[in-house]
């Protein structure tokens, strides 16, 4: 019997995709569940979140198919889990809901002023000298991406740009010499920030926080990152997850240089475009989780219920007993479930059992009942059975 069900709803569900029409209204729907999973797999990526809610959303689609395919106890031990928790949710993810509820402006591209020749060749020679004198530095040129809720506390400054003051900001002397100085639009716009941290740390080798600050950026991000070994002098630069070594002061100019120009000489939509591919992993991730949440919304696949009028049976009445009359003599019962499972649902394999062992003496009695007297399919939940209490007349049996 379970074996022509299973067929049965799988012929059904290959015939609901024939007769599928699909209005604007509804492209326009799935394009936006798109977009917004998306976000949350970024934001999740970013906070180092994303295995754990990995883990959940493959428990999540254990939970479906347990309810797609008829597995009763798994359904009803994630349903608990489940349950368990939303309690918790708020809490395990708390940092996480709150860069999401700020991903304000996340598709809004900035317009870069490239830096002026004055700019670059003052920030090369300071890059040198902090070089020379071994002095830990790290400076960041955002590209066209913000990276305004990558960045963690952090002074405002909106200062000129001199090389007495980027020497300055990185003494070891003064209290923001770890943090990181973002240079936009031709000015120091802060200092003392904090940048996301890289989850490789294979390719770090033997690098120190500031490389692996610079690369976790350059991971999340088109920003240009100078870092200065504060135990070696070594100048990188990072950006697209990668290192390049700088070997003087030239060097330092030229990188920074193309760096801008790689920026001015993209038009708008080319450089979405290249955005778009390099997130095309997370965009076919959130595509896949939105075309399964698509089906599982399908009206064939949609929770529904439906009330069904079930007669009243009766078991273990006592042997010198037998009922006489019954009122109602029936019971209507609402039934959840997929709407495709209703469809080869009999009404005949549906019960109301009322157990009559309790009942010692004749007379009219007030008998409960509830979901706990039926028997339904495991794939249906009882939502309702009316009326909740019967009357029910027992007599004596009479000998022949």
């Amino acid at each position: 019997m379970k074996t022509r069900n299973y067929l049965f709803a799988n012929v059904a569900f290959l015939s609901s995709f024939k007769n599928l029409s699909l209005g604007i209204n509804d492209w326009i729907d799935f394009f936006i569940i798109v977009i917004m999973i998306y976000i949350v797999i970024r934001v999740l990526s970013e906070t180092h979140s994303l295995s754990v809610a990995i883990g959940i959303l493959s428990l999540s689609v254990l939970y479906a198919a347990s309810a797609l395919f008829n597995f009763p106890l798994t359904h009803l031990v994630l349903q608990t889990f489940f349950g368990i928790l939303l309690v918790f949710i708020a809490i395990i993810f708390q940092r996480e809901l709150r860069r999401l509820f700020s991903f304000v402006g996340f598709f809004k591209f900035r317009k870069n002023i490239p830096p002026t020749e004055a700019t670059i060749m003052t920030v090369a020679r300071a890059v040198v000298r902090m070089s020379q004198t071994k002095t830990g530095a790290l400076i960041v040129f955002p590209g066209k991406e913000s990276i305004a809720r990558m960045l963690e506390g952090g002074i405002s400054l909106n200062g000129s740009i001199s090389e007495e003051l980027l020497l300055s900001i990185f003494d070891e002397a003064t209290p923001g010499h770890d943090g990181a100085v973002i240079i936009e639009d031709n000015k120091i716009r802060k200092f003392a920030a904090h940048l996301p941290l890289a989850e490789n740390l294979e390719k770090l080798g033997k690098t120190g926080l500031r490389h692996r600050a610079a690369i976790g950026l350059s991971e999340r991000s088109d920003a240009f990152t100078i870092v200065v070994s504060g135990e070696s002098g070594r100048i990188d630069v990072a950006r697209n997850a990668v290192f390049e070594r700088c070997k003087d002061e030239a060097d330092v100019r030229e990188k920074l240089a193309t760096f801008y120009g790689g920026i001015d000489s993209n038009n708008r939509w080319s450089y979405f475009s290249q955005w778009t591919w390099r997130n095309a992993i997370f965009f076919g991730i959130a595509l896949l989780i939105a075309f399964i949440a698509w089906l599982l919304f399908l009206p064939q696949f949609a929770l529904v219920q439906k009330k069904f009028t079930i007669p009243l049976e009766f078991q273990n009445v006592s042997s010198t007993y037998v009922v006489q009359d019954i009122i109602p003599r029936e019971a209507v019962i609402t039934l959840q479930g997929q709407n495709l499972n209703f469809s080869s649902l009999s009404p005949q394999s549906l019960q109301v059992i009322v157990d009559l062992a309790a009942i010692k003496t004749p007379g009219w009695h007030e008998v409960s009942i509830s979901a706990q007297n039926t028997e339904i399919p495991a794939n249906f939940s009882v939502v309702q059975v009316e009326p909740r209490s019967i009357e029910i007349e027992i007599g004596n049996k009479t000998s022949n």
